[in-house]
């Protein structure tokens, strides 16, 4: 062992008794205690970043292809494209609007999203999520995509297609001149084109006409008794007991014959609107259209969608309020109906193999796929939250690394202190042939010795509280904090930075008062003796 660092620790030594001075200790306390606030804080900080990025994905996917425009009819074609890129592990269409869920004098608010029984296992966390029920029922067999109104012709863009067919070239216009008009034709007045409101009040009229008529009884020839007889010969026994629904009896009652609840579509809630609902499963609940109170249609010449009954099959928990208090899940077809669609989607969601791909995939997808289309991967769909965290996380380490710089600045007070007490020794020492660099290594060894073992308390006790924490779980506000516990990273990574950090400020501390040391001459320490 080096003679300066013998020297180095034997000055941290009581004068007294073979201990660590007072001054010394309270030099590693301060570190201690800096190291384990900022392990603390980073671990608290990190998790909370990976929480709310799993929470994330767990619901949505990782790149989410849209088109402009409200139709989306060609997804068929999208999903056979993107499917056979080797990066994708899963693609599925998806649908989703906002709509009231209702149950008795209970509602709520909720976003409804359509989607496929092969897409919330391949592309979503649901199954994982599941408390209650299962999947299985979300699609009833036997269900097809409605037709839906078609696609108007962009004849108007042709031209722009014969060009870029032609290579930028434009195609010489036809030479042959249209025909005139006959005197006839000219003098007849066009026809006034109807109104919104106009053709609204047509269409409404329509509609209401086609009720008093199926309200109407149809008379006909009446049935005799043998015929009747041999009608009801044909059928089971099993086939003419009613469903065993109350809802389906009080509704018959009334004269409303409802649906039976086991033919209904399925539907899944979230564990906090099944609670603010008091939903079970099997309950019968009512999705209503917002657009209901005003009698429209999405579609032109489409029926308004009033209301449509669900079976409740499942129950999930994201573990996220916003998530767990607010969405729904329900088959693509049913949804498609219910917002009266047609066959059209919102979007086209993927699940990436490795996630650190999904921008470049998206960029890419987007030149594969035209101008027509965009992508968001999904950072791009939660910038904000995540910008958020990154600037939280960071204005915190910075805060709580106050605390070792506070410490630092007690290690350097510590060292000028030794410094004026040891002037007599260094003088001897420089006197001896001790060189600035021998004089420098004695006090920074005592900065660094300072440093390593504050350091390693701080690890100690830090990672005691972070594990602590974790194991607890320690409940959070949901409607505050969005998650119910607070969530904590375990990570190696995060103890490497912390310590990297404290060390560094320790070291850089040493070097003004170790230099001051080491630059003394030897007779400023020998003057006053």
């Amino acid at each position: 062992m080096s003679y300066s660092l013998q020297i180095g620790v034997r000055y941290l030594r009581s004068k007294k008794r073979a201990t660590v001075s007072m001054i010394t200790l309270i030099s590693i306390v301060g570190v201690a205690l800096g190291v384990a606030a900022l392990l603390a804080v980073l671990s608290i900080t990190t998790g909370f970043e990976q929480a709310f990025r799993d929470k994330v994905l767990g619901v949505n996917a990782h790149v989410l292809i849209l088109k402009y425009g409200r139709e989306f009819r060609d997804y068929r074609e999208v999903l056979a494209t993107v499917g056979e890129m080797p990066e994708v592990a899963g693609v599925a269409p998806f649908s989703i609007d906002e709509m009231m869920l209702t149950k008795g004098e209970r509602r709520a608010v909720v976003l409804v999203k359509g989607v496929t029984p092969e897409g919330v296992r391949t592309v979503l966390d649901l199954p994982h999520q599941m408390v209650a029920g299962t999947l299985e029922g979300l699609r009833r067999p036997g269900v097809a995509p409605t037709g839906g109104t078609a696609p108007k012709p962009a004849d108007d863009w042709q031209w722009l297609r014969d060009l870029r067919d032609a290579g930028g070239e434009i195609p010489p216009p036809d030479t042959a001149r249209p025909e005139e008009p006959t005197r006839a034709d000219a003098t007849e007045e066009p026809a006034r084109r109807k109104t919104f409101w106009e053709e609204e009040q047509e269409r409404r009229q329509a509609q209401r006409e086609a009720a008093r008529r199926a309200r109407r009884p149809d008379i006909g020839k009446v049935a005799k008794p043998s015929e009747i007889e041999a009608m009801l010969a044909d059928l089971d026994e099993e086939e003419l007991v009613l469903p065993d629904d109350p809802a389906w009896e009080a509704g018959l009652s009334q004269g409303e014959a409802r649906e039976p609840v086991e033919t209904l579509p399925g539907i899944i809630v979230g564990k906090t609107l099944a609670e603010d609902l008091g939903l079970e499963l099997g309950d019968r609940v009512t999705l209503i259209s917002p657009l209901a109170a005003l009698g429209l249609a999405l579609e032109p010449g489409g029926q308004a969608t009033r209301s449509r009954e669900f079976r409740l099959i499942g129950v999930f928990q994201a573990g996220f309020q916003e998530y767990d208090s607010g969405l729904v899940y329900t088959d693509l077809y049913d949804a498609q109906r219910l917002f009266d669609e047609g066959d059209n989607v919102t979007g086209v969601e993927l699940r990436v193999r490795d996630l650190d791909t999904s921008y470049e995939l998206a960029r890419r997808i987007e030149q594969d796929l035209g101008g027509a289309y965009h992508c968001l991967d999904w950072s791009e769909l939660n910038r904000n939250l995540f910008t958020a965290l990154e600037v939280q996380k960071i204005a915190l380490t910075l805060v709580i690394a106050t605390i070792i710089f506070v410490a630092a600045f007690n290690v350097i007070a510590t060292l000028i202190m030794i410094v004026l007490e040891k002037k007599r020794e260094i003088a001897i020492l420089k006197a001896m042939g001790a060189t600035d660099a021998t004089v420098l290594g004695v006090f920074m060894v005592q900065g660094v010795v300072i440093g390593v073992i504050g350091t390693l308390v701080g690890v100690v006790v830090g990672g005691g509280l972070v594990t602590y924490l974790d194991r607890i779980r320690f409940p959070l506000d949901p409607k505050v904090y969005l998650i119910d516990h607070l969530p904590v990273v375990l990570n190696p990574s995060v103890f490497a930075v912390t310590i990297a950090i404290a060390l560094l400020i320790c070291t850089l501390s040493t070097i003004a008062p170790s230099w001051w040391a080491a630059r003394m001459l030897p007779v400023e320490g020998l003057r006053y003796e």
